[in-house]
């Protein structure tokens, strides 16, 4: 009876968990575009994997891959990489199991995380998960793109980040910055030549941001130090991504899962403000840029920056900027 039981689970398992050597194994191309150097091509996730689609584009030493899929099996991609490069990767959604030989601990990467590693021949393996959205921009450089754009001169990337002598966790939380970029990237509808452009621009900045000193703020409380960061993180991101929303302590408290006094003190540890002080200030900001650039009326500024009553909005701006919108934009300012 044992051994009947061990059989059946043994096919269980081989039937619900794909074992793949390449990506090329779960996806079928259905569309290839080539213009001024950049080669785009598209795919689809074969039925049988999952639903959704795998975007890849290509051009002089870059490398850009967009997944979005919903798996129907857990997938186990396994293999080596013969070839050095960087890689820069962004999970929206999703989590993935890494793990690298030589490397004792294995990396549970998840949902609004990124990481900056080196990669040389190394093998090891990716595990993804069914029923788990996986949302995923990973944008891959050879040697010859970072010398080009001299990566390495100042910060030693190559050594720095090279994942086999990595001491600590190299996953960070995406920032509202990144968030933002990744955004553009996602919903860019640009070809050929400005695509090149615009997608080389748009890794440089997501560079500089990984790049970038992290906050050596530390809360002292209960909570696991990385999930805290995450959720503080995601805070930030739900607030600058909708300014005509003013959302309450205890609206985002909900969102996000932290009791509101815990929110309200660790933001303003990891972030140097309150909320409230955030979020005016990119109001305060955001309403200065349409003055300056744009040809709005008032009243729909103050209702794009989250002020449904103007005369509310026009005596926030002359409390923080010391004149009115109006006189802001004729630039009255003295």
């Amino acid at each position: 009876m044992d051994k009947k039981r061990r059989k059946k689970t043994s096919l269980k398992t081989e039937v619900y968990t794909a074992k793949i050597d390449t990506l090329q194994e779960v996806i079928e191309l259905t569309g290839v575009k080539e213009h001024c150097g950049i080669i785009s091509k598209r795919y689809k996730f074969l039925e049988s994997y999952g639903i959704g689609f795998f975007l890849h584009h290509q051009f002089e030493g870059l490398s850009i891959a967009i997944f979005d899929v919903l798996l129907k099996k857990d997938i186990l991609l396994q293999g080596n990489l013969p070839k050095d490069f960087l890689e820069l990767s962004f999970l929206i959604d999703g989590e993935l199991i890494i793990k690298i030989e030589g490397i004792s601990k294995d990396f549970i990467y998840e949902s609004q995380e990124s990481y900056l590693v080196y990669l040389s021949e190394i093998r090891g393996s990716i595990s993804y998960h069914k029923r788990k959205r996986l949302k995923e921009v990973k944008i891959r450089m050879t040697k010859d793109f970072i010398e080009r754009h001299h990566l390495n001169d100042e910060f030693n990337i190559l050594e720095t980040f090279c994942l086999t002598k990595q001491e600590h966790n190299f996953l960070k939380p995406l920032c509202a910055k990144t968030q933002n970029i990744l955004s553009e990237i996602l919903s860019d509808t640009r070809r050929g030549l400005l695509k090149r452009l615009f997608l080389e621009s748009k890794t440089l900045e997501l560079i500089s941001l990984q790049l970038e000193k992290p906050t050596k703020a530390k809360p002292n409380i209960s909570i696991p130090v990385d999930n805290l960061i995450k959720k503080l993180y995601q805070t930030q991101h739900i607030i600058s991504s909708d300014l005509s929303i003013q959302y309450s302590i205890q609206q985002l408290s909900k969102e996000i899962g932290l009791n509101d006094f815990v929110l309200k003190k660790e933001f303003k540890k990891l972030f140097g403000k309150t909320i409230f002080e955030y979020a005016m200030g990119l109001r305060m900001d955001k309403a200065k840029q349409l003055l300056d650039h744009s040809k709005k009326p008032i009243y729909e500024i103050s209702e794009l920056v989250g002020y449904k009553n103007s005369t509310h909005f026009t005596a926030a701006f002359k409390k923080i900027q010391g004149v009115t919108p109006k006189k802001y934009r004729n630039k009255e300012v003295y």
